[in-house]
C-alpha cells in the first residue's frame, strides 16, 4: 500500500482535498485561542532572504547592517540575524553556526532555527510518460544527493481524476520521501487533462487557409474542430489554478520558504495568454479570460505564501523542439516560476544539474529577525527587503498574514491542522496538551480486535473543552500507512470533575503499529494528542499485545 496519508484521510475521513493553502515566513506564536479572544502579544518575526549577485551566486558575506526591513511601509529594527550555508551530507564542510543577537524583554516567542522545506510536486494531468519517467529520476536524485539532514520534505500530485493529494507530510525521514516517489506508476497518470490545443489550432488554421476563411469568420468554423475537447481543456485548466491557489492558501499556515518543485509540461499557453499563429487574420486571439484571470490568481497566491515554484518542464525534448511554444506550456511555466520568485527550467533531460543549481540558490541564505505586536486578523502584511550595497538581487518573501481564530478556517485549513497535529512530533501550530492513551488487546470483540483507551484529565483539558468536540483515532503501519480510523464528535462541555475516559475499537491484523488520539476543538482549535506503540503477534487469539 502506498503512502498515500492524505488519500487515505480522503476516503475514510471523507476529507477529499478539494482545495489546498502559510506563507509567512515568520513563526507565528502557538497562542491560547480560548473563547475566540487573543492577547496582543510581543512576536518575533523570521524573514528568510536569499542574496546573489549579477551572475546568480549567493552572497554570504553580509552583516546585518547590511539589510533594512520594511514592514507595511514601516522601517523595522532587525535583532536578529543568522547565517547559513548548509552542506550536503557528502561535503565535509558544517554549516556555519547562527549568530544571533539578544532579544528584547517581555513576553516573546523563543527563536527557532528556520530550515529548508520542499515539496516535489508531480503533475499527472499535464504530463506524458516519458516526461514522467524522468520526473522519477530527477526526483529521486534530488532526495539522494541534494538534501541536508534537516531539510523538510513532503510530496504532492494532481491529476483531473484525483485532484490534490497529499502523499506525505513535510517531514525530514527522507527514505519516507524517497519510497513514495520511487512507489509511483505509469498508471498514476489518470484522468490527465489532455493538450489539444496543438491539434487545434493546426486543424483550424488549414481548414480555414483552404476556405479564405478569415478574422471573426474562424469563430464560425471553430465548433466544427475540437471545440468539445477544448472546452473540457479549458474547464480542467480552471479547475487545476483553483486547486493549487487552494494550496497556495494552506501553505500560509507553515512557517518559512516552501520550495515547490514542480514537474509538469505546463497548461496550453494558448489558453492562458492567446495564441498567435502565422496568419494575420488570427493575431486578435487572446485566450480565455476565465482560465488567464484564474492562473494569475493561483500565481499571487503562492507568491504571497512564500512558496517559490521551481518549474521543471515535461515535455519530450524531441516534440518541444517542432511544436510551436504556444501550445505547450513552456509561457505558462515560465510565468509562474517568474511571479513566484523560483525559476523555469525547459530540459529535465539535465536534471543533476539542474538539481545542484537548486541547492545552490536555496542552500545559503540569511535569517533576518524583528519584533511585531501580533493580531489575530488574518490581514496581510506587505513586507520589503533591501540590501545597501549595491548590485545584489534580493529573494525574499513579500509579504506575511497575520493569524486567524481557528473558526474562520476552510475546510482544508482544518485538514491540514488536524494532518500536523496527527502526524508531526513538534506541531507548527500549537503545544498540543499530552495525554496517557492505552491499547488492549480484545479477542472475539465484534467492534474491534484492538481498543484504545484514552484517560483525559479533566484539569489539563480547560482550554479544550466544549460543545463540539472531535475525537479521532488513528492507527499506522510501519510505513506510517494509516491501516485503522475513526472518529466522532462529543459534547465536552459537561465533562466530569475529575477524569474522563474515551474508548475506541479498532479492527486491525498482526504486526507493529503506531497509535495515535487527536482530540481537538472544532471552534477553537485547541488539541491534545495521545499515542502508543503496540505489536500484534500472528496468534492474535492466545497472546497479548506487546507495548512500547
Amino acid at each position: 500500500m502506498k503512502r498515500q496519508l492524505f488519500f487515505v484521510f480522503c476516503i475514510v475521513f471523507v476529507l477529499i482535498i478539494n482545495q489546498f493553502a502559510f506563507g509567512s515566513i515568520a513563526i507565528q506564536k502557538k497562542t491560547s485561542q480560548k473563547d475566540l479572544r487573543h492577547e496582543v502579544t510581543v512576536t518575533l518575526k523570521l524573514i528568510q532572504v536569499y542574496v546573489t549577485d549579477k551572475d546568480g551566486n549567493p552572497v554570504m558575506d553580509l552583516g546585518i547592517d547590511d539589510f533594512e526591513i520594511y514592514d507595511k511601509g514601516e522601517r523595522k529594527k532587525i535583532t536578529e540575524f543568522e547565517k547559513y550555508t548548509l552542506a550536503l551530507p557528502s561535503d565535509e564542510k558544517k554549516p556555519e553556526e547562527p549568530k544571533v543577537k539578544p532579544k528584547p524583554e517581555g513576553k516573546t516567542q523563543p527563536s527557532e532555527k528556520m530550515t529548508r522545506k520542499f515539496f516535489l510536486f508531480f503533475d499527472f494531468a499535464y504530463n506524458n510518460a516519458t516526461g514522467f519517467k524522468k520526473s522519477k529520476e530527477a526526483a529521486l536524485h534530488f532526495v539522494d544527493t541534494q538534501l541536508h539532514p534537516t531539510d523538510e520534505v513532503g510530496v504532492l500530485s494532481y491529476s483531473s481524476l484525483k485532484s490534490l493529494v497529499l502523499h506525505e507530510y513535510l517531514t525530514t525521514d527522507h527514505q519516507k520521501v524517497r519510497e513514495v516517489v520511487d512507489g509511483f506508476g505509469v498508471r498514476e497518470i489518470l484522468g490527465r487533462a489532455y493538450n489539444v490545443e496543438a491539434q487545434y489550432w493546426q486543424q483550424g488554421e488549414s481548414e480555414c487557409a483552404e476556405k479564405g476563411i478569415l478574422g471573426s469568420d474562424f469563430n464560425l468554423m471553430k465548433g466544427k474542430y475540437l471545440e468539445l475537447d477544448r472546452k473540457a481543456a479549458k474547464f480542467n485548466a480552471s479547475e487545476y489554478s483553483l486547486k493549487i491557489k487552494e494550496l497556495a492558501k494552506a501553505l500560509r499556515y507553515i512557517p518559512g520558504q516552501k520550495h515547490i518543485l514542480l514537474f509538469s509540461s505546463g497548461i496550453a499557453s494558448s489558453l492562458v495568454y492567446g495564441h498567435s499563429p502565422p496568419r494575420r487574420s488570427f493575431r486578435n486571439w487572446f485566450g480565455d479570460t476565465t482560465v488567464r484571470n484564474r492562473y494569475e490568481n493561483m500565481m499571487k497566491e503562492l507568491a504571497a505564501s512564500n512558496a517559490p515554484v521551481f518549474a521543471l518542464d515535461t515535455e519530450e525534448l524531441g516534440s518541444a523542439v517542432t511544436r510551436d511554444d504556444e501550445v505547450t506550456g513552456h509561457r505558462s511555466l515560465s510565468q509562474l516560476s517568474k511571479n513566484t520568485g523560483g525559476k523555469y527550467y525547459d530540459n529535465l533531460h539535465d536534471y543533476e544539474e539542474i538539481m545542484d543549481e537548486i541547492q545552490t540558490l536555496t542552500g545559503s541564505y540569511y535569517v533576518l529577525g524583528y519584533y511585531i505586536d501580533e493580531k489575530w486578523d488574518g490581514k496581510y502584511h506587505k513586507i520589503k527587503v533591501k540590501v545597501k550595497k549595491k548590485g545584489y538581487k534580493i529573494h525574499a518573501q513579500g509579504g506575511y498574514y497575520n493569524p486567524k481564530p481557528f473558526n474562520e478556517y476552510s475546510k482544508l485549513e482544518k485538514q491540514i491542522h488536524l494532518v500536523d497535529l496527527a502526524l508531526t512530533e513538534r506541531p507548527l501550530f500549537q503545544d498540543p496538551v499530552r495525554f496517557p492513551l492505552k491499547a488492549s488487546h480484545t479477542p472475539g470483540e465484534e467492534k474491534g480486535n484492538l481498543c484504545f483507551i484514552s484517560q483525559i484529565p479533566v484539569e489539563k483539558f480547560e482550554e479544550i473543552s466544549g460543545e463540539k468536540v472531535e475525537i479521532v483515532s488513528l492507527v499506522f503501519d510501519e510505513k506510517d500507512d494509516i491501516v485503522a480510523f475513526d472518529r466522532v464528535e462529543m459534547d465536552f462541555s459537561k465533562l466530569p470533575d475529575d477524569e474522563f475516559q474515551h474508548t475506541c475499537y479498532l479492527s486491525i491484523p498482526p504486526g507493529e503499529y503506531k497509535c495515535r488520539v487527536v482530540i481537538r476543538n472544532m471552534k477553537t482549535g485547541r488539541g491534545a494528542v495521545g499515542s502508543v506503540s503496540v505489536a500484534i503477534l500472528e496468534d492474535s487469539n492466545s497472546e497479548q499485545p506487546h507495548f512500547k
